[in-house]
């Protein structure tokens, strides 16, 4: 999971130009990518190696990241 949400932010900054701020996923697809780091690392400590902020809903099929200016205002307060 983890190597296919890199994919996807590389994409993302290619197409884009900017790095995504946003990453969208439902909790199966949560559980799967805290599995890719050690036990003792936070949902919080994820968003910040990934420098995106996380949006669960169980309505999303695939991962997928966007950026949002709202999110954008969030992170740097």
């Amino acid at each position: 999971m983890l190597a296919y949400i890199y994919r996807i932010i590389r994409d993302f900054e290619q197409q884009h130009g900017m790095h995504p701020n946003l990453l969208y996923l439902n909790s199966f697809h949560n559980e799967h990518l805290q599995a890719a780091f050690a036990e003792n690392f936070t949902t919080q400590n994820i968003r910040e190696v990934l420098k995106l902020d996380m949006v669960i809903d169980q309505g999303v099929m695939h991962p997928h990241v966007a950026w949002a200016q709202s999110a954008q205002k969030k992170i740097a307060s």
